[in-house]
């Protein structure tokens, strides 16, 4: 696998003079963590999507994994200022809709605070509509959303879901078996740590397969002060260009079994569970292995 900096994978698509200072408002906006005292530990992956958006110009955009929204709005910004008529459909647990606690600052707050708040009332204070429509919100755990929603045509998939092994291998190859021959896919997370399974994957299930680029996202070294872990830290980037369907290299029933599989866990397990929690809310601080 290629390794390559940051600067220098933004030079190499055209964006080496990116001027950082919207994403730093986004980012505070949506992906502050209270548990490190507001500091963002991953604000690269921002400006790395727009960038990515704006040199590959894709029409219809899959995102496993919503969070707060910093990566989709990024993305959107991208469709938006280079006029790109496309799409970003991105799945999460929690509804757009849905309150819950969050750690923000808005660009006319003194300093950030916690607020039980929706994705969809902070994307309304801090970008215009313009970008929000967008923006196809998916409501839902990956296996069951992807067990019986239909997502052709997907030109970019960016990949930051569940980062356990199998939660990773279930979201990647639900894209990757309806995926065009020419696609490009972004993980995010590729770093070895305890509950992550997303190297793990990348490295047994895909580097053989695919020619791929780790890019050092982690610039000033903030998470690796944070996890005080030394670590080869950074988000994987697959531009895959062929005439050949990308499920060649890979037992189509094989995968077609784990994916069953999964898919009846997010069923009857981790749905089950995320309800449970809404309504008894102690239950999120209990830890049962067999449905993580």
């Amino acid at each position: 696998m290629q390794i390559i900096s940051l600067d220098d994978f933004l030079e190499s698509t055209g964006f080496g003079n990116l001027i950082f200072d919207d994403f730093w408002d986004l980012g505070n906006a949506t992906s502050l963590s209270k548990e490190n005292n507001g500091e963002q530990l991953e604000f690269s992956r921002g400006p790395l999507l727009y960038a990515l958006v704006g040199f590959l110009k894709p029409k219809r955009i899959l995102e496993f994994g919503t969070g707060g929204g910093y990566s989709t709005l990024c993305m959107a910004k991208a469709l938006n200022d280079f006029k790109i008529d496309g799409k970003i459909f991105t799945i999460d647990r929690v509804g757009n809709n849905e309150k819950i606690p969050r750690f923000y600052k808005l660009p006319s707050d003194d300093e950030a605070h916690e607020n039980n708040i929706s994705n969809k009332e902070i994307w309304k204070s801090i970008v215009p509509h313009e970008l929000i429509d967008k923006i196809i919100p998916i409501q839902g755990y990956s296996g069951i959303v992807m067990g019986t929603k239909n997502f052709d045509d997907i030109d970019f998939c960016y990949v930051d879901g569940v980062h356990s092994y199998e939660g990773t291998k279930h979201d990647f190859f639900s894209f990757l078996k309806n995926a065009p021959n020419s696609f490009s896919v972004l993980f995010d997370d590729y770093i070895a740590r305890d509950f992550y399974g997303v190297k793990e994957f990348i490295d047994k299930e895909v580097a053989p397969n695919f020619k791929l680029q780790l890019i050092k996202t982690d610039t000033n070294k903030d998470l690796e002060k944070f996890s005080k872990i030394k670590h080869d830290y950074g988000m994987v980037f697959l531009n895959h260009q062929s005439t050949f369907s990308p499920m060649k290299n890979y037992d189509k029933k094989k995968i077609d079994d784990f994916l069953k599989k999964y898919r009846i866990n997010d069923h009857r397990i981790r749905s089950i569970r995320y309800n449970l929690e809404k309504k008894i809310p102690f239950l999120n601080k209990i830890k049962f292995k067999f449905w993580k």
